[in-house]
C-alpha cells in the first residue's frame, strides 16, 4: 500500500517546499516534492499535514535515558518517550560510572529491545568514557580510574564491537592511543569524541588517525589551562572549532545555561551548519537533584544536575532543542532540523538510510508545526504517534 501526506510543507536540506507532498512504500521514501508533480494513487493511505511542515526524523547520538530510567535500565520506556518527541533514532549513552557488569548487561536489554516496538529506534550504543579525565559531573560514582589496562577493558571491547558507535576519550590520557588501537581493531567503523578532558589541542591532533570525528557537548569537554599566569591554552574545544573535519555537539536548553546563545552563534559561523549536532545528553531525573545556587550555578527547567547539585546533562528532547536552537540564534526550521536529523546522520554514516527526505530513504517522518511541536511520527512508514488523518 502506498502512502502519502499531502497538504505539507517539505523541509529539505537546503530548503523548504511549501505545498508539498510525499509518498512511500515498504518504508521506504518513493517521491517527494511539489503537490502538483507527485504521483498519488486514488487509493493511497493519505495523511493530512493541515499545511504543518513534514520532515525527516530526529537523529539523537548522546542520550542517557529518561524521564524516569536509564536506558540500560528499561531502553524500551526510554524509546516510547522520545519516539513520541520525533526522535526516530537514538543511541543509548552509557556513563563511565558503570561497572563492566553494568555495560555488558545494558548493552544485552538494548539490543534485545531494539527489534520490537519503539525500541527499534535504536541505532547503536554512545560509550561516554570509560576513559575521560573526571572533571564531569557525579565525580564521586565516576570509574575507570588510574592506569588504562587491556585486561581490564578487553571484555567490553570485545562484546561492544559493532554495537557501540562512538567512544568517548580524554585523548591527552596516558595509554589512551593503546586503547583506541583495540578498539579499532576489534571494530574499524567506530568513531571516537573528545570527552570529558583538560589535554591540550596537541593531544587531540595527536590522536585523530585512530577515528576522531566528533567533540562531545561543545564548551563542557574541560578546559586545558595556559603555560603561565594570564595565558590562554588551547584544548578539545579549540581544536575542535580548527579542525574541519570535527563535527560538535550542542546541548540547546531553554536558557542558554549549557552553551550562552552568543556563543552557540559563534559556534555554528565557526563550523558552519553542517558540522553543529544537536543532542539532548538527556538523563534520568529519578532522584530529583536540585541545582547548587550558592556556587553560582543557574538554574534550567530543562537541565539535570547531579548529587552536588552541578550541572548534569538535561532533560531536553531534540523537538525543544530544535525550538531553543532557533530562539536564541535566529537561525530556521532547515537549520535546525539539519542539525538534529542530516549532521548526526553523517557522523555515523548512516545518511544514505535517514536524515533527510530523499526516495529511497527509510519513511522516518515527523510532522511539525513552525515552532516545533510534534503532531505525528512515522517510523519505517508505520504511524508510531498518531496525529490528523484524512
Amino acid at each position: 500500500m502506498i502512502n502519502a501526506i499531502v497538504n505539507t510543507n517539505l523541509i529539505l536540506e537546503e530548503g523548504i517546499v511549501f505545498d508539498g507532498a510525499i509518498t512511500w512504500e515498504n518504508g521506504r521514501i518513493l517521491s517527494l516534492g511539489r503537490a502538483s508533480e507527485v504521483n498519488i494513487p486514488r487509493d493511497a493511505e493519505i495523511i493530512d499535514a493541515g499545511g504543518k511542515y513534514t520532515a525527516p526524523g530526529l537523529v539523537d547520538i548522546h542520550n542517557h535515558g529518561g524521564p524516569d530510567w536509564l536506558f540500560w535500565e528499561e531502553p524500551e520506556k526510554c524509546c516510547e518517550f522520545f519516539l513520541a518527541h520525533g526522535q526516530t533514532t537514538v543511541l543509548p549513552t552509557f556513563y563511565c560510572d558503570m561497572t563492566e557488569e553494568k555495560l555488558l548487561l545494558g548493552l544485552e536489554r538494548v539490543k534485545a529491545a531494539s527489534h520490537r516496538g519503539a525500541g527499534r529506534i535504536i541505532g547503536g550504543i554512545y560509550m561516554e568514557g570509560p576513559y575521560m579525565n573526571g572533571v564531569g559531573s557525579n565525580q564521586k560514582n565516576i570509574l575507570w580510574g588510574g592506569e588504562i589496562d587491556p585486561g581490564e577493558y578487553g571484555r567490553v571491547v570485545a562484546a561492544m564491537a559493532g554495537y557501540a558507535k562512538i567512544w568517548a576519550i580524554d585523548p591527552g590520557r596516558p595509554g589512551i592511543e593503546v586503547f583506541m588501537a583495540d578498539v579499532k581493531a576489534a571494530d574499524p567503523d567506530a568513531i571516537f569524541t573528545m570527552g570529558h578532558s583538560q589535554s591540550a589541542a596537541s593531544a587531540a591532533r595527536r590522536v585523530k588517525k585512530y577515528g576522531l570525528k566528533l567533540q562531545t557537548h561543545h564548551g563542557d569537554s574541560g578546559k586545558c589551562p595556559g603555560r603561565a599566569q594570564g595565558t590562554i591554552g588551547a584544548g578539545c574545544d579549540e581544536y575542535a572549532l580548527l579542525d574541519p573535519d570535527i563535527y560538535t555537539e550542542l546541548i540547546c536548553d531553554e536558557n542558554g545555561i549549557h552553551v550562552d546563545a552568543d556563543m552557540m552563534k559563534m559556534l555554528i559561523r565557526t563550523k558552519g551548519i553542517e558540522r553543529v549536532v544537536l543532542i539532548t545528553d538527556h538523563m534520568a531525573d529519578k532522584n530529583h537533584y536540585t541545582n547548587n545556587e550558592a556556587e553560582g550555578i543557574l538554574y534550567g527547567p530543562d537541565l539535570n544536575y547531579d548529587y552536588e547539585g552541578h550541572l548534569a546533562g538535561s532533560h531536553l528532547t531534540l523537538d525543544n532543542a530544535c525550538r531553543n536552537l532557533m530562539a536564541h540564534t535566529g537561525y530556521g526550521l532547515c537549520h535546525a532540523v539539519r542539525m538534529a536529523s542530516l549532521n548526526p546522520a553523517r557522523v555515523l554514516g548512516i545518511d544514505g538510510e535517514v536524515g533527510s527526505l530523499e526516495p529511497g530513504k527509510k519513511a522516518d517522518l515527523i510532522i511539525t508545526d513552525d515552532r516545533f511541536n510534534i503532531d505525528t511520527v512515522i517510523l519505517n512508514g508505520d504511524v508510531a504517534v498518531s496525529g490528523r488523518k484524512a
